[in-house]
């Protein structure tokens, strides 16, 4: 993952905690003391944010350390994803794009799109509660897909975050199909808002769809004492 679309996607998420507490922009600045323009260019993936102002929007918007968590989760991914863009230059094993190191059969006519999904953004789940979530990913390109996952980006079995596989396999995909992946989570311990995020990517992790044009794929649940 690209530090770019790491801003991208902690940005996204900070907004949507805020509007879905029925706060405006202007209001936060007041309320938090952080420059308005300031805020506005976190939440569009311009500027990365401190840990104090993550910290500040988990506790003001009743997300619990969500958001601090997704940090740590992102941070994890972009130096994996660094990591493995230095390995693949020193073996010359894999071809290498802006975004970082891509899949061999990597092409730009390559597309999926989410269709449709299981377990709404948002849904409570009852603490260590085990559930399964699908998504419908349509093969929208012009190429096949073979021996594809999708993958977690960041830590997967980490406490106090929502648990889940490193990975679960795609079914491989003429153009035009439409595929499920489903996947076993569950909740973690702790109360308050959870994301765990996902990408198409090779057996080796490698992301086919590496731009900011192709967000991950999200399960955001709300874990609460009881149901």
């Amino acid at each position: 993952m690209r530090p770019a679309q790491a801003r991208l996607v902690i940005g996204c998420r900070m907004r949507e905690l805020r509007e879905a507490a029925g706060v405006p922009l202007t209001r936060a600045a007041g309320m938090s003391g952080w420059d308005k323009g300031h805020l506005s260019r976190v939440e569009r993936g311009h500027t990365k944010p401190s840990r104090e102002l993550i910290e500040w929007y988990d506790a003001s918007f009743g997300a619990g350390q969500a958001l601090v968590n997704q940090l740590m989760e992102l941070d994890a991914a972009v130096r994996a994803g660094r990591d493995m863009s230095q390995r693949d230059l020193r073996r010359h094993v894999q071809p290498v794009s802006l975004g970082g190191s891509v899949p061999a059969d990597h092409h730009a006519e390559d597309r999926a799109e989410l269709v449709g999904e299981t377990v709404p953004d948002g849904t409570r789940v009852a603490r260590e509660q085990p559930f399964e979530k699908t998504w419908q990913i349509h093969n929208s390109g012009e190429r096949p897909w073979r021996d594809r996952w999708l993958t977690r980006q960041g830590a997967a079995g980490a406490p106090g975050w929502l648990r889940s596989p490193a990975r679960e396999r795609v079914p491989d995909a003429e153009p035009g199909e439409v595929v499920v992946v489903t996947m076993q989570l569950q909740a973690p311990s702790q109360v308050g808002a959870s994301t765990a995020y996902f990408k198409i990517t090779d057996d080796a992790g490698r992301l086919y769809y590496p731009g900011l044009e192709s967000p991950p794929m999200y399960c955001t649940i709300f874990t609460v004492y009881d149901l």
